[in-house]
């Protein structure tokens, strides 16, 4: 009986090595999952005038963005992401919303990689290819996961500024990490690129910009795990603040002698109640020196639905303002300013959202995003609807 018993034993104890052995041996597999996200915009706009006359109001149906994409691993510790877009996919010309007309063109967005060089921690991670630079929050912030109706205008002067592009995508590499710094998590991201503005890719004059972004957060975690991009609203109740500094730096190049800007920011989660804020330096030097302000803050309130579902009032003022020496340096003058009222009625898997919004639009000078060709946006109203696939 003695021996059965150790036998049993001994049986019980191979097959537990082996499964254990088969669990350490079982090969990793590649990974690949493709995705659709889409915002579909139902627009009023009124007042849209030019120096000639005021167009007709009207209402306009439109992709404000589309892409297709494909992300996973082809390592553990190597992750990637792909992604096309066909942003503003049949806008009207004479639509108050930002940005061009595109009539079906689809156009590679970003693709970069990412490798976790610590695995047991999130303390060092290395990102290279076509990406968006972590120069401000707002800046990497999510499109998807904004309160206000659209990521503001602040982001897209400062990325016009840094990489010579509004939507900021560039080649480089980045170093960036998450950790605990005493009771407090720290977020740090470093990067090299390269400006993309036509002069800049083939100028006899080149250097590189240097810029990077650092936050620390208190109370709460709003961050548990290194993500490249983040998000504008967790949709959860807790009690946080995070607090950011951003910063970047170029040499001389073609058409100015030097470029800097400073960045700071604010996330704030008090039970239900979100703010977040942020404000950017920029500075050009050339033959004179050029000064511009942009800042923005923008809050929501969420209030938890039944069945998953989450409606949160919002409101977000912005405004950007440049000094007469812009043509000195190639870019704007005036002041561009927005307010946005809106509710977005979002699923808490961020699924789905429908979002209803107005949007007053002013602003004057000579040339910044406000105008445009001698045309002026005027207000607009917009009801839209967000899926993520």
């Amino acid at each position: 009986m003695k021996f059965k018993g150790i036998l049993i034993l001994l049986l019980l104890a191979g097959l537990v090595a082996t499964a254990g052995k088969t669990v350490q041996e079982k090969p990793f597999k590649p990974t690949i999952t493709p995705y659709v996200k889409v915002q579909f915009w139902n627009v009023v706009s009124q007042g849209v005038t030019t120096d000639e006359a005021e167009a007709a109001d009207r209402f306009a149906s439109y992709f404000r963005r589309g892409r297709l994409g494909v992300k996973g691993n082809v390592l553990p510790e190597l992750s990637y992401d792909v992604m096309l877009a066909f942003d503003n996919l049949a806008k009207d010309g004479f639509s108050s919303t930002k940005g061009v007309v595109n009539a079906g063109a689809v156009a590679l967005w970003s693709a970069y990689f990412t490798y976790d060089l610590l695995p047991e921690s999130e303390w060092l991670n290395v990102t290279g290819g076509y990406f968006l630079p972590h120069v401000s929050r707002e800046s990497t912030t999510s499109p998807w996961t904004t309160s206000s109706l659209d990521k503001t205008e602040n982001s897209c002067y400062l990325r016009q500024l840094v990489t010579g592009k509004a939507n900021g995508i560039s080649p480089g590499i980045n170093l960036g990490g998450l950790g605990e710094f005493g009771k407090q998590t720290l977020i740090y991201n470093i990067s090299i690129i390269n400006r993309q503005d036509v002069v800049s890719i083939m100028e006899t004059n080149w250097s590189p910009v240097l810029l990077g972004h650092f936050m620390l957060n208190f109370g709460d975690k709003e961050f548990s795990k290194y993500k490249y991009c983040f998000s504008n609203n967790l949709l959860k109740k807790q009690t946080n603040a995070t607090f950011g500094l951003g910063f970047s730096t170029q040499g001389k190049t073609d058409i100015f002698e030097s470029t800097q800007t400073i960045s700071a920011d604010a996330t704030i989660y008090i039970g239900h109640l979100k703010i977040d804020g942020e404000y950017n330096h920029l500075i050009r030097k050339n033959n004179l020196e050029y000064h511009a302000n942009c800042f923005m803050v923008r809050s929501g309130y969420n209030i938890f639905l039944k069945k998953d579902w989450v409606l949160e009032p919002t409101a977000m003022f912005e405004k950007f303002s440049g000094d007469e020496n812009y043509e000195d340096v190639s870019f704007f003058d005036g002041t561009d300013t927005k307010l946005d009222f809106g509710v977005n009625l979002i699923s808490a898997k961020k699924k789905v959202k429908v979002n209803l919004h107005y949007v007053v639009h002013d602003g004057d000078g000579i040339k910044n995003r406000y105008i445009k060709n001698t045309t002026y946006p005027g207000n607009y109203v917009s009801l839209g609807l967000q899926l993520i696939i």
